[in-house]
């Protein structure tokens, strides 16, 4: 299994906090008990006091169960970034359940509540780097309800995941996710010029795409420096990666 990147249990600890006695699930007030930064378990329960060196280690195998999870569900290549961002909501959301009988299910990472995959696995899988970093900004409610906390945190998972679009993929026997084919080639429209109007309209397409997909970020975003932060941060990210991408389609020609 690939290594966890620093950024990650990094984004978690700010996220979660360090609590060394145990406390009530935020959104239901009661269980899930939690410990330490984010910890659940069984063992869990009211009174329960660790030191901060036990926080670090559940920490440590938590997030380890979460990689593993991302390592085997996600067949695309993903980046460092992406892989940290992806361990922080799946140690958060979990794996979820299908829906039977009393039990009514959990929505998660690997299945939902209806028994189908969630729509971020299935964009990641289809190579869909940017409507898969726009599915983060839907995952913000606990026991029904928004939570200000899960907004926050979604937004700076999103901003993780964009954050190295373009950077080396660790997977490098399967091919990185195709761009949109031109329908016909940069000479054949433009009579030989260097980019020609077809690269042109490709690259606002692009823009186009991606714009949609993060629109749903932008809107979760929190009010103030928090969210003004991230937002630049979003920014820059799709930025360099619609310049890339298109020194890409211009090197192609």
């Amino acid at each position: 299994m690939r290594a966890i990147p620093h950024s990650c249990p990094e984004l978690v600890k700010a996220a979660e906090g360090l609590r060394l006695t145990a406390y009530p699930d935020p959104a239901s007030g009661g269980a899930p008990w939690t410990i330490g930064y984010g910890h659940t378990g069984p063992e869990v329960r009211p009174g329960l006091t660790i030191t901060p060196a036990r926080a670090e280690e559940l920490l440590a195998q938590d997030l380890t169960e979460a990689a593993a999870i991302v390592d085997r569900a996600v067949n695309a290549p993903l980046t460092d970034a992406q892989f940290g961002a992806l361990v922080s909501f799946v140690f958060n959301v979990g794996t979820g359940r299908k829906a039977k009988g009393k039990d009514t299910g959990k929505d998660g990472f690997l299945v939902l509540k209806t028994g189908k995959p969630s729509t971020l696995l299935v964009k990641l899988n289809a190579g869909d780097h940017a409507g898969a970093a726009a599915e983060f900004g839907k995952w913000t409610r606990g026991d029904g309800k928004v939570m200000a906390g899960l907004v926050k945190r979604r937004a700076t998972e999103a901003a993780l995941f964009l954050a190295d679009t373009n950077a080396p993929v660790t997977r490098a026997a399967e091919p990185a996710p195709g761009m949109k084919p031109l329908a016909k080639s940069v000479t054949g429209v433009s009579g030989g010029g260097a980019l020609g109007l077809a690269t042109v309209a490709v690259v606002i397409d692009q823009a186009r795409d991606v714009s949609e997909s993060v629109r749903g970020l932008l809107e979760a975003l929190p009010s103030g420096a928090l969210g003004w932060g991230v937002a630049a941060l979003l920014g820059v990210a799709v930025v360099v990666m619609l310049v890339r991408r298109w020194d890409d389609q211009r090197k192609a020609a």
